[in-house]
């Protein structure tokens, strides 16, 4: 386990403060809902996918005292907070810290997709044994995973963080610096309003064939939010 390092990056559960891009179609009460939502399941089902392969870390983009259900999720994670300017400052920060903590693999993803195939993970870290990046592309144009076991800088430095651009920046980066790096099967965040509803399509196709790992409070949460709701898509 000491080998490898799974980060899960998230943002403390407040009203007011997470799923803003999904106003106005959902208030900033129900964005809560469902972020609380996907949040608990990623944990769930992140720590259930790497027990006995990876050391899980949480890292929280500002202080946070968690409540509730939420402090048993968060038992066999380690806890700590983001450090740095922008996003890449802080990714850059907490991979590093990783890597010359001891771990020779390092992997980080966010707390937006509830449902990712977590074999993706065990795919990035069986691609680290030969490469130094990897990356899981996302159709916006950003990235859903980051994995590398050595780290370079210049992937995370006067990055246009949060545009269609990311992606396309970083595979330009890592071709000229010829970085020897892997991509993984495309997967979606879940962002904006017509992401809510492709979720909700996923999970129902879920349920209907009897997933075992079906994120059920996402599930329920959407249930509860999205059938009848004009404007999704």
């Amino acid at each position: 386990m000491k080998d490898k390092a799974l980060v899960i990056y998230a943002r403390p559960p407040v009203e007011g403060a997470v799923k803003t891009r999904l106003q106005p179609h959902f208030s900033a009460e129900e964005a809560l809902i469902l972020y609380d939502a996907m949040l608990a399941d990623l944990l769930e089902r992140a720590a259930r996918a790497a027990a006995g392969e990876a050391t899980l870390f949480v890292s929280w983009s500002s202080a946070y005292d968690p409540q509730g259900e939420m402090i048993g999720l968060l038992k066999g994670y380690e806890v700590e907070y983001q450090v740095g300017d922008d996003l890449g400052e802080r990714m850059a920060t907490t991979l590093q810290a990783r890597l010359r903590g001891g771990f020779k693999q390092a992997v980080l993803i966010g707390s937006d997709s509830p449902h990712l195939p977590l074999d993706y993970v065990h795919q990035a870290f069986e691609a680290l044994l030969a490469v130094d990046v990897v990356l899981g592309p996302c159709p916006d144009g950003g990235y859903y995973l980051i994995g590398c076991r050595r780290l370079h800088p210049r992937l995370f430095q006067r990055m246009p963080w949060g545009t269609d651009q990311v992606l396309s920046i970083t595979r330009r980066r890592i071709k000229d610096g010829g970085v020897l790096h892997h991509e993984l099967p495309p997967w979606y965040d879940v962002d904006a309003p017509a992401d809510v509803l492709r979720l909700w399509k996923d999970l129902q196709h879920m349920k209907s064939k009897g997933s075992a790992d079906l994120p059920s409070r996402t599930f329920r949460a959407l249930a509860a939010l999205v059938p009848g709701r004009a404007g999704l898509r």
